[in-house]
């Protein structure tokens, strides 16, 4: 068998070449070094701010049936908590049931019951954890009332007893785990990603074969062309929807307790909502490469900000705004409602199903105004 000699000769003046032509040519591409330069700054005060934050802006709902002054104090002295009185546990059952509260807790003589939705485990355990610390300052207090010698022979069994007067209720979510209470939101923000840098980098090679200025010298409008745009990509954004729901529901045994297909509306109206927005950032892309580029900017601000990982109350109150504007907040909240809940179209029509039409007309009207700013 005839042996054969491999010489790889390396030259380090040519290396040195390769590596002064793709310098010469980034430097030339301002937009590639403004992107390099900001993003990461951009990412990282974003996932500092949103990592650092403490749980703010729980709404919880208190019945007062009489009692535990004490109690109710301390839950009305957390800074972090929107205070809503009520007069029935029925009212907090109601509220909670349609999201209006986070949780409730009702106070009654010789019990204290916690209302809570555990869609959200992190809001749901707050909320208990503050409960609980507020029965243990109670029942501290209430051994320092007693006579010396009782109160110290009474303070081991006591002090665990604080954790028998809460009796907790999970109106939903009791038997769920992690992956079920993301996995919603994970199913939108895997379709929201990848709609998205298909239809961006589709319109780049429209533009790129002039496939887009024939269209444009056609007697088709913007508006017809957009839309002919945004119905060829939903055939394949139903695929994808309907493959990653089923992959979701049955790979990972995420409950489904809703109208699949009013999960599936959901998915598509953000999905078409990624069309669009796709295609009007393609107008400032010249390369697939630029479009990637365009990820950490548009995608991972929705990662950190929509709730998809952690609830929106952990998001600084000063950067939550940000929150309500984009897109996969809405999508992630009402894929929630209907996978876990079962709520049906009625209950998820505003504000998120309202919202994710308001983004998908806003940047198709945008993305059809900037084709006769690409052409022109």
């Amino acid at each position: 068998m005839t042996g054969m000699n491999l010489k790889v000769n390396v030259d380090l003046r040519r290396i040195g070449v390769v590596a002064l032509r793709v310098i010469r040519q980034l430097k030339r591409d301002r937009r590639t070094i403004g992107l390099i330069t900001f993003a990461p700054i951009v990412l990282m005060i974003l996932f500092g701010y949103a990592l650092s934050g403490d749980m703010s802006g729980v709404t919880l709902g208190l019945v007062d049936g009489g009692g535990h002054d004490v109690l109710k104090a301390h839950l009305g002295g957390i800074k972090d908590f929107n205070i809503l009185y009520l007069g029935s546990e029925s009212d907090a059952e109601k509220l909670v049931s349609q999201g209006r509260l986070n949780g409730a807790v009702v106070l009654e003589p010789d019990e204290v019951r916690v209302l809570l939705d555990a869609t959200s485990i992190q809001i749901s355990n707050t909320i208990l954890a503050a409960a609980q610390s507020g029965a243990r300052e109670e029942m501290a207090k209430l051994l320092e009332n007693l006579p010396g010698q009782q109160s110290q022979g009474s303070k081991s069994g006591d002090m665990s007893g604080d954790m028998n007067l809460i009796v907790t209720r999970y109106l939903f979510g009791y038997d769920l785990e992690m992956m079920d209470t993301v996995g919603p939101a994970i199913l939108g923000l895997v379709v929201f990603f990848f709609t998205f840098i298909n239809a961006s980098i589709s319109f780049i090679r429209e533009r790129s074969q002039g496939t887009l200025e024939k269209f444009m010298v056609s007697p088709l409008s913007r508006v017809e062309m957009v839309s002919g745009y945004v119905l060829g990509f939903s055939l394949f954004t139903l695929l994808q929807s309907t493959t990653t729901l089923l992959v979701v529901t049955y790979g990972f045994g995420v409950p489904m307790r809703g109208n699949p297909l009013t999960a599936l509306v959901v998915v598509l109206l953000l999905g078409a909502g990624a069309l669009v927005l796709g295609s009007f950032f393609s107008n400032f892309a010249r390369s697939e490469f630029q479009v990637v580029q365009f990820i950490p900017l548009i995608i991972t601000p929705q990662i950190v900000l929509c709730g998809v990982w952690w609830p929106l109350q952990s998001v600084p109150e000063f950067i939550r705004p940000i929150s309500y504007i984009l897109p996969l907040t809405y999508a992630g909240d009402a894929l929630r409602a209907v996978m876990l809940k079962g709520a049906g179209v009625t209950d998820i029509l505003y504000p998120d199903l309202f919202a994710l039409g308001v983004f998908f007309l806003v940047f198709f009207l945008a993305a059809t105004l900037m084709l006769r700013r690409e052409v022109g």
